[in-house]
Formats: structure tokens, C-alpha cells, sequence
């Protein structure tokens, strides 16, 4: 779903959080697709505010789309930080690479191809890693969730955009053109991260909803 951009929105970003030309071609690369999904640019300054409060050096990002939001995380990287970030489109993975190869932080990056199921497994030995962004299929959110809990460390950060599901998350059952099991898995991974137990989480009301928890085990 294509991201509605207000007057706020817009003043907010021309002045904290301008696009270079290199974020600039990204967007309008996948505006002429019709694919306009990936996070905006003061939700990617967002991240870059949380990655350096942090102190994040290893992140995985899973869904990297044509890797607007992937460039918008390594540049607040140190520079002996990574991301990882998981792609299985090959139109996506093309337009990544591209994007990827004329960055400032090409070094900072690691795409992994194929399905983000098999490719996690192949970093798990690699961790624990700092921090996640899930960005991908919702209705494997609870199941990144648990590779999460598995290979982010303690006081690690779990991100995840769309977390409000179009706004379908306040309702009492699914709308039109979210299936039901889309929906409940949603609404599992989002009650997972409210348990005070584990997670200090709260969602940010962007348009789309971010959630933003630090694992506390």
C-alpha cells in the first residue's frame, strides 16, 4: 500500500531527513513499478537515530526490497559494522545491487539471495547479532520473530514496520483485502512483544506502525 505523504510529512523530511540523489533514484525507481512500500525517509532517519543511541554494529534486515532502507541503516553504522539484509525477488535483488554498488557503504552490506526462511539460518551461526528490521511477508512475522529471540542478543533491538497492518490492527476482525490468517498473525506478534517479561517495546504511530522493543533475556 502506497504510503500517503502530508504537508507534515513532507516538512519533516525536507528538513531532517533530506534523500541524496543516490535514495532519490531508489524511490523513483520503485514509484514508476508501482511498488512505492518501503519505509519513508524520516522513518529511515528514525532508524539511523536508534542504531547510533544503540551502539548497533551487526544488523540483519529481513525484506530488503531494492535496498532504500538497507543504505538508510549501514550509513549510521561504525565503520567496522555490518548488515545483512535477506532479498528473494529477483526484480528487487537486481534493483538492490544496482543501488547497492554506487553506495557510500557497499562494504557495510551483505545481501543474501533466496527465501529469508533458509537464508537465516545460514547467519545464525554467525551471531548474535545487535539488532533486527523485519520489513517482509507479515504473515511470517511470528516466525522471524522466533529466529529473532533466538540470535539477537540481550538488549539487542527487534524492529518491525507495519505493525499496524493498514490500520486493520485497532479493528475487531480483519477487512476486506487482509486475510484472516494475515491478520491474527499480526496480532500474535504483536501481543508476543508486549509481554513485559521479555520485551521493552513500544509502537511508534507512523502511518504504517513501527515497533520498536529491546529483548530483555
Amino acid at each position: 500500500m502506497t504510503r500517503h505523504i502530508t504537508a507534515s510529512i513532507d516538512y519533516i523530511r525536507k528538513l531532517y531527513a533530506p534523500q541524496d540523489s543516490l535514495l532519490h533514484d531508489i524511490d523513483t525507481k520503485l514509484k514508476a513499478l508501482d511498488i512505492a512500500i518501503h519505509i519513508g525517509a524520516e522513518e529511515g532517519k528514525l532508524l539511523q537515530m536508534l542504531i547510533r543511541l544503540h551502539g548497533t554494529k551487526r544488523i540483519v534486515e529481513i525484506g530488503t526490497l531494492a535496498g532504500y532502507s538497507s543504505i538508510w541503516m549501514a550509513r549510521a553504522l561504525p565503520e567496522d559494522g555490518h548488515l545483512y539484509t535477506l532479498n528473494k525477488d529477483p526484480g528487487h535483488i537486481a534493483i538492490a545491487r544496482e543501488s547497492f554498488a554506487k553506495s557510500d557503504v557497499r562494504a557495510r552490506i551483505t545481501m543474501l539471495e533466496g527465501d529469508a526462511h533458509t537464508t537465516l539460518l545460514t547467519l545464525s551461526p554467525q551471531g548474535p547479532f545487535d539488532m533486527v528490521f523485519i520489513d517482509a511477508d507479515k504473515i511470517s512475522y511470528n516466525e522471524y520473530l522466533d529466529w529473532a529471540e533466538q540470535n539477537i542478543r540481550p538488549q539487542g533491538l527487534i524492529i518491525a514496520d507495519n505493525t499496524l497492518l493498514f490500520g486493520s490492527m485497532a479493528l475487531d476482525q480483519p477487512p476486506s483485502g487482509i486475510t484472516g490468517a494475515t491478520w491474527e498473525a499480526m496480532r500474535r506478534f504483536n501481543q508476543r512483544l508486549a509481554d513485559p517479561m521479555r520485551y521493552f517495546t513500544t509502537m511508534l504511530p507512523t502511518q504504517e506502525g513501527m515497533t520498536v522493543a529491546i529483548k530483555l533475556y
